[in-house]
């Protein structure tokens, strides 16, 4: 028997889950209420995957007055349960039919049960009435299972760390952006601030708290979540891969040279490369070209998932400019999510590209206390190479005064690397 009452005290008349302050995604989870396809909460553990999901039962019974007992709240982190029992236990200890009623399932880390898309899959085709929101911590296995069998009836929504408007936001410190010329020195000094502290468990916590928690963190999707999935006979080499691009972020892959690094073969290597990539520990970024086929095939380059990662295993003297460009290019993926870089004859190279909707954007990253005219040179280099494409210049606050940069003819947009 399972003790349903345990995971769902909202069922206790007037309880309200504790968690006033949303993050700003909690909007489009609240707009997916009501459609029809299965809507999936994607990214890495810690993040506040639960706590969205008990802030959208808590949107439920407060605003659209659903009945609190025709939402079933279950995690798969502790149990393994076959959907059917949980169904059947659910029916048997609420009287509520939910093959006749609306009823909300919010299941949590769903990757641990076993099969779950064709799980799912029936009860979604044969029982309308059922609204399934899910979370999950593992990319490969979200896409890859829900591409196979749940192609259509699913809309995914990644849930990044902390921006840095949220981390002012749960600071109480949000004034700050309504004035930026005024207060561009507190707003760069919060921003370095908030490299630390992407995840909202830790935004009061000192600096060495942060390292031990986040370490921990690492450790336990590592050597706990990974090996579920993954069949990974060296975990210890996974820490390695972390710590080797907490030194190097943005490192291009080269898997023969890394093979001695890591002594370990270049065809396991790989696969733990993407073993981490796929546990949103890390984020694989793959050079571009209008053929994406042969992009998939081409160079390629990692970076943690949070900035707070890459401090996490060092003590980086925070007034080098080196250091801190190259933090400030992994804050940009760690929000983002940008699925290529440019690189030409081991030259040339633009930070990331972003492709949607046929369009192309080019972005470079310069965390300096001045604009060059140099700064541009490959931005302009991949325009006369792809020609119609965007141009973006993320750079601090207080350097810039104007929105666009012409050189040779060409607007490059000026933009401060905390409002992206």
């Amino acid at each position: 028997m399972i003790d349903l009452i345990f995971y769902n005290r909202h069922w206790q008349k007037g309880f309200v889950y504790p968690y006033s302050k949303e993050r700003f995604f909690i909007d489009e989870i609240k707009e997916n209420l009501d459609k029809r396809f299965i809507t999936i909460i994607s990214g890495l553990r810690r993040t506040g995957k639960t706590v969205l999901l008990f802030q959208a039962i808590n949107y439920l019974i407060q605003e659209k007055k659903v009945n609190r007992e025709n939402i079933l709240y279950f995690t798969f982190d502790e149990e393994k349960v076959r959907l059917d029992d949980l169904l059947m236990e659910y029916e048997k200890q609420t009287g509520i039919s939910w093959k006749e009623n609306r009823v909300f399932l919010f299941l949590d880390e769903i990757q641990k049960l076993k099969d779950f898309q064709n799980q799912i899959k029936v009860y979604y085709d044969l029982y309308p009435e059922l609204k399934f929101i899910i979370s999950g911590s593992t990319s490969m296995f979200i896409k890859k299972k829900t591409t196979e069998s749940l192609a259509g009836r699913v809309k995914i929504i990644h849930l990044p760390p902390l921006s840095f408007k949220e981390y002012l936001f749960f600071t109480d410190s949000k004034e700050i952006l309504e004035k930026p010329k005024m207060y561009h020195k507190e707003i760069m000094k919060e921003f370095e601030k908030y490299w630390f502290r992407q995840f909202i468990e830790i935004i009061n916590f000192s600096n060495e708290e942060i390292k031990d928690y986040l370490k921990s963190l690492v450790k336990k999707i590592i050597y706990e979540d990974i090996p579920v999935i993954y069949n990974i006979n060296e975990p210890d080499i996974l820490v390695k891969i972390v710590k080797y691009l907490s030194n190097y972020p943005g490192a291009l892959i080269n898997f023969e040279k890394m093979s001695d690094i890591f002594d370990i073969d270049r065809k396991t290597l790989s696969k733990y490369f993407q073993a981490l990539n796929y546990s949103y520990l890390i984020k694989i970024l793959y050079n571009f070209s209008k053929n994406l086929i042969k992009t998939e095939k081409k160079l390629k380059k990692a970076y943690l998932s949070s900035t707070s990662f890459v401090i996490a295993y060092n003590d980086f003297i925070m007034h080098d400019e080196w250091r801190k460009n190259l933090i400030a290019e992994n804050f940009v993926i760690s929000i983002k999510n940008y699925d290529f870089f440019w690189r030409e004859n081991n030259q040339k190279e633009v930070d990331f590209v972003n492709v949607k909707d046929e369009k192309i954007e080019a972005l470079e990253v310069k965390y300096t206390n001045k604009i060059r005219k140099d700064d541009f040179k490959n931005l302009l280099k991949f325009k006369n190479k792809f020609h119609n494409v965007e141009l973006t210049m993320l750079y601090p606050e207080e350097i810039i005064e104007n929105d666009f940069y012409e050189i040779n003819k060409t607007k490059i947009k000026l933009k401060s690397i905390y409002k992206i």
